[in-house]
């Protein structure tokens, strides 16, 4: 039967029962062989029994030099895989704005959506742009320019609906206008 050993973080195999013999194993080593779901303590194994030393669990393990890498069929041993401690940073990427003082002015969305939609669609539009600046400003931190923008949009929200009202009679008499001329 063959055997795969992980020793001290090296991993060999497969090797048989005359080789394990021979490797000086302690119990810290880990065995897998065909039939095994995982990786298992020597310990665990029955067959294995007297093949390895038992050691203190906490004791600090050699590491051992590499050999050179064999023939197909051969066992194979290598250096300590020692995986790199992942680098955390827990320092932000980029300054958080402190939380102001005063409360959002007022963005005006809904009066710019439905001057938009009702009056003209072209200032409406230029409403809505303005709306949506205030909050973006505020969370940045801009409070002098999420107030210019609210005012602004509140301006351009009032002169959506004036210039609809303007314009209304003017589209409505376009078809009485354009059926007597023809």
């Amino acid at each position: 039967m063959q055997y795969w050993i992980n020793h001290n973080g090296v991993q060999t195999g497969p090797v048989d029962l005359d080789a394990i013999k021979e490797m000086n194993l302690t119990s810290s080593a880990y065995v897998w062989r065909e039939g095994l779901g995982d990786w298992v303590k020597i310990t665990q194994m029955p067959e294995l029994q007297g093949f390895y030393e038992m050691v203190n669990v906490n004791a600090e393990p050699q590491p051992q030099q590499a050999s050179e890498p064999k023939a197909d069929g051969e066992a194979v041993t290598g250096l300590p895989y020692q995986p790199q401690q992942p680098q955390i940073n827990l320092q932000p990427q980029y300054a958080q704005p402190q939380a102001p003082a005063e409360p959002c002015p007022p963005t005006n969305l809904v009066w710019a959506i439905i001057s938009t939609v009702l009056c003209c669609i072209p200032t409406g539009i230029v409403a809505i742009i303005y709306a949506l600046k205030v909050t973006n400003k505020y969370r940045e931190g801009d409070i002098e320019g999420a107030k210019r923008a609210s005012e602004t949009g509140a301006w351009w929200c009032i002169a959506t609906i004036i210039l609809g009202i303007i314009i209304q009679p003017f589209l409505s008499a376009l078809p009485i206008l354009t059926a007597s001329m023809n």
